[in-house]
């Protein structure tokens, strides 16, 4: 739920003010005051009388506990207008509604905040219900209230959102007329299988009674000559408080109802009475929440003042990302899993080849778990059965010798004046295969005796000696051991 939040229905006289705080069963409120515009200081004059008139609810009401508000306008200041359109596309409404309405309001050069409903898909032409308010009002609403730590989250007119939640309280009645009457303005909505389609608003010292019934005779007449109907009307009047001329307003009306021929009782011939009904608007109001979205409801809390949040403003888009990242996150399993197969296809491939080179390498062997692991360990068993293993101690043994150490060795050991070319030279594990030319027979043995009075190299062996096939060069072949 709300929870507490702080509840302004504003007009021309002043701000009614309320921190409501709602549970899932009533509705409680835990402080309200009135401010008269006439009633501020005159200090206060040049100061804007909402502003004004917060600083005193302020003061006598704990504002700290709210951060959501509703705020209620006068129905003067809001302009709602009926139009025709050739698409039933809201998102097409929205795009052209500012154009359409711009010749339509007062206000040829101001900035409107516009709010609609649908009324009628059927046709060729959409009949949308609008209702606009001066941006500088919404403006002056947030900023002040804003300096108290508050946000507003429903900005209405107070007559039409009386009549919305009055529809949606009664779901048996479709058809009807709700006469709102107040101190401050009265507002007239009808409302047409359950579609609010038309507003009216009055000024109180301009509505006697008789003109308040013809007001609505004409609302009546006006809406059946557009639509090509004969639609008869209900009327439901409600107030803030006890209006002291009801009953006159209830017998006048009443003239309204016999107007209406569906609305006479056939077999008596007898006009139907007005119901006299006892509606509060202030009931109705206090059950509008800020976290509740009541179908047809206005609500100026558009554009920058808007209380959408992310995800539902950028639904759509958030929605197109999640589904590529779907898609590409099944693209990359089903990658993964055609990567795997073909890994393990060729896995299984090698697999057979270990055990087809086991099997003829060990074909004594019947049991095979690892092929690898077991030609492995049975290559190291043989190793070890053959002793072979003089060359791994030898090369643990020399591990610390550097192939630079031995090239310096051999440069000083050699005599620069010994004609000898150098072509190959092999060392591993301990052992040095060195390859090479000089000009005789005994050159070789010569290099061999330098090479043997180093105490770096163990022994030295000439594995080949012979000459080239021209005859002039002897080639020869060294094994060293370290």
């Amino acid at each position: 739920m709300a929870g507490s939040f702080l509840h302004l229905e504003l007009d021309n006289l002043g701000i009614k003010a309320m921190i409501v705080e709602q549970n899932y069963k009533q509705t409680f409120i835990k402080g309200d005051c009135h401010i008269l515009f006439e009633d501020l200081p005159d200090s206060e004059e040049n100061i804007d009388p909402f502003d004004a008139g917060m600083d005193r609810v302020a003061q006598q009401l704990d504002l700290e506990i709210c951060s959501t508000a509703v705020i209620f306008v006068s129905p003067l200041l809001v302009c709602f207008r009926s139009l025709e359109l050739p698409f039933d596309s809201e998102k097409k409404v929205k795009q052209v509604l500012p154009f359409e309405l711009e010749t339509l309001l007062p206000a040829v050069n101001g900035t409107y905040i516009s709010d609609f409903h649908m009324l009628d898909t059927s046709g060729e032409s959409n009949l949308i219900l609008s209702a606009s308010i001066v941006e500088s009002q919404v403006e002056k609403y947030f900023s002040k209230l804003g300096s108290f730590g508050i946000k507003p989250l429903i900005i209405a007119p107070g007559g039409y959102a009386a009549a919305v939640e009055f529809l949606k309280e009664h779901k048996d009645i479709s058809t009807f007329i709700f006469l709102d009457i107040r101190d401050s303005a009265n507002t007239l909505v009808m409302v047409n299988n359950r579609k609010p389609c038309a507003v009216r608003t009055f000024l109180p010292s301009l509505s006697s009674p008789e003109e308040l019934a013809i007001s609505v005779q004409q609302t009546i007449i006006g809406f059946n000559q557009r639509t090509g109907t004969d639609i008869s009307f209900d009327i439901f009047i409600s107030s803030d408080k006890d209006t002291p001329n009801i009953e006159s307003i209830y017998n006048v009306l009443e003239k309204t109802l016999e107007y209406q021929p569906r609305l006479r009782s056939v077999e008596q011939g007898l006009q139907k009475a007005l119901t006299k009904e006892n509606i509060n608007s202030n009931a109705l109001l206090l059950s509008i929440s800020p976290d509740k979205t009541v179908k047809y409801q206005f609500n100026f809390c558009k554009g920058k003042y808007g209380t959408s949040s992310f995800l539902k403003t950028y639904f759509s888009n958030i929605a197109a990302g999640v589904a590529l990242l779907l898609c590409g996150l099944a693209l990359l399993m089903l990658t993964t899993s055609f990567d795997n197969s073909k890994l393990g296809k060729k896995i299984a491939a090698i697999d057979n080849n270990a055990r087809s080179i086991f099997m003829a390498t060990f074909p004594d062997k019947k049991k095979i778990q690892d092929p690898y692991l077991q030609m492995k360990a049975n290559a190291r068993a043989a190793i070890k059965k053959s002793g072979a293993a003089g060359d791994k101690d030898q090369f643990i043994k020399n591990k610390n010798v550097k192939i630079v150490d031995i090239i310096s060795e051999l440069s000083k050991r050699i005599a620069s004046s010994i004609d000898v070319e150098i072509s190959r030279f092999l060392f591993n594990n301990g052992r040095l295969v060195l390859s090479g030319s000089t000009d005789n027979f005994n050159n070789v043995d010569n290099i061999k005796s330098k090479i043997e009075s180093s105490d770096l190299f163990e022994k030295v062996s000439i594995s080949s000696a012979a000459a080239d096939k021209r005859g002039d060069r002897v080639n020869f072949k060294f094994i060293i051991e370290m």
